[in-house]
């Protein structure tokens, strides 16, 4: 991957003046001092406005330099480079939306050529790791999930790079910037509200209570790598405070640190996974089946589920604005990236650029921020949510503020510990 070195530069201006002709008189001794003076004055005032030498990148690939330079031009720079590119463009995503944003790229940028193929999580990234450097003719870049496998598999081992415009570094969250995070699509928690007489959810801790038992549908978090990731990220610091918090809120007293436990956020977890039911094993089925089911049953699902279930809309409750605006105490689901990612052996390091750049821009941001959509929101925070003809969803950061969202660095250091703990309590 790129490293970076500081290049100093330091420049020593020779100056040679020689006489022409006799009647050239020399310089006399008391205007010395004073050019002098004026010398020192001018140098002073070009070290002043060059500033600090400039840090200069170095690069192990050609590629790794052409995303860094490409990441200072305009889309019009941009778009004369990639139409230097001989090469289609192909592109894997796990988002089929990405189709809509490729239609409209290509018609603004008519000289390019960009497939799509739509690549399951799992494929993915097997897909990548065997293509990337070898002869088949995979992918140039790829949009793709679960930050813990982006970083650990791929990054990692140099078959991905990430490209970021210069030009939105103010815009997008720096810890979105690398690896380019496009877009987040949240999971929340939702609870079958049909009779009146349900009580509201108002912190997670009730969720763990007897109660609950089998009544939390959640997809099996071992067959669903965004759904671990959520439940390994409780155990950050920001999460453990956050559940220690509600804790106390909910059981009227601290949380008592036993060596049973090795934070409040494991006891969370012991008891969460202990109510899980997994017998739906796709979102649209824990979505269906508590709407439809017993009053005071939980899941946790992709939020756009309910914009196309007329049921679900009536008879679930959002956690996250129930409790009489309130909300519920802890956190109110969970959400993931999608990352825009380019291939270490990529033919057309320019066009996966302006793609990427269109994808940040609010028209290629439309294939998923409109109004037939729900529950996907974009990374560029200056570009307004459109609000969907369901008037349910809300701005991202207010998602951001109630819901766990993954950390790659985090997941790095401490995923196999916590996955093990997972796993064995997984029913």
């Amino acid at each position: 991957m790129k490293r970076l070195a500081i290049v100093l530069a330091c420049a020593l201006t020779l100056s040679c003046f020689t006489g022409c002709g006799e009647t050239d008189a020399p310089a006399s001794p008391a205007s010395e001092p004073a050019a002098a003076e004026a010398t020192e004055a001018n140098g002073e005032k070009a070290a002043e406005s060059s500033g600090p030498a400039e840090e200069v990148p170095e690069f192990d690939t050609e590629i790794e330099k052409i995303l860094y330079e490409a990441s200072k031009m305009s889309d019009e720079e941009l778009y004369a480079k990639a139409k230097e590119e001989k090469e289609k463009t192909i592109v894997y995503s796990t988002t089929s939306l990405a189709a809509t944003a490729i239609e409209t790229f290509l018609a603004k940028y008519p000289d390019l050529t960009i497939e799509m193929s739509d690549i399951g999580e799992a494929d993915m990234f097997t897909k990548l790791s065997t293509e990337i450097g070898s002869a088949a003719d995979g992918a140039d870049m790829a949009l793709l999930q679960n930050a813990y496998r982006v970083n650990n598999e791929l990054i990692s081992e140099d078959l991905l790079y990430n490209y970021f415009p210069e030009a939105l570094k103010g815009v997008v969250d720096e810890n979105y910037q690398d690896p380019t995070a496009i877009l987040f699509v949240s999971k929340l928690i939702f609870m079958n509200k049909s009779d009146g007489s349900t009580e509201d959810l108002k912190n997670v801790w009730q969720l763990t209570e007897a109660a609950y038992k089998d009544k939390v549908f959640f997809k099996n978090p071992a067959d669903e790598p965004v759904g671990m990731n959520f439940l390994i990220m409780l155990t950050s610091d920001e999460w453990n405070k956050k559940l220690s918090d509600a804790y106390k809120s909910y059981f009227g007293t601290e949380w008592n640190n036993t060596a049973e436990y090795k934070s409040c956020a494991y006891e969370f977890l012991d008891k969460f996974l202990a109510n899980c039911n997994y017998t739906y094993t796709a979102d649209g089925g824990i979505c269906g089946g508590i709407a439809e089911g017993e009053p005071g049953s939980v899941g946790l699902f992709v939020f756009s589920k309910l914009r196309t279930n007329e049921v679900a809309r009536a008879n679930l409750q959002i956690a996250a604005t129930g409790n009489n605006g309130a909300g519920i105490e802890g956190f109110a689901g969970f959400m993931y990236p999608t990352y825009a990612q380019v291939c270490a052996d990529t033919d057309t390091p320019y066009t996966c650029a302006l793609f990427i750049n269109y994808l940040l821009s609010e028209e290629g941001g439309a294939a998923w921020n409109n109004e037939d959509n729900m529950g996907t929101y974009l990374s560029n925070r200056t570009i307004a949510l459109v609000p969907d003809s369901t008037g349910l969803d809300k701005e991202v950061d207010f998602w951001l503020d109630r819901c766990v969202i993954e950390d790659g660095d985090y997941l790095a250091a401490n995923y196999a510990d916590v996955y093990e703990y997972i796993a064995s309590r997984i029913n």
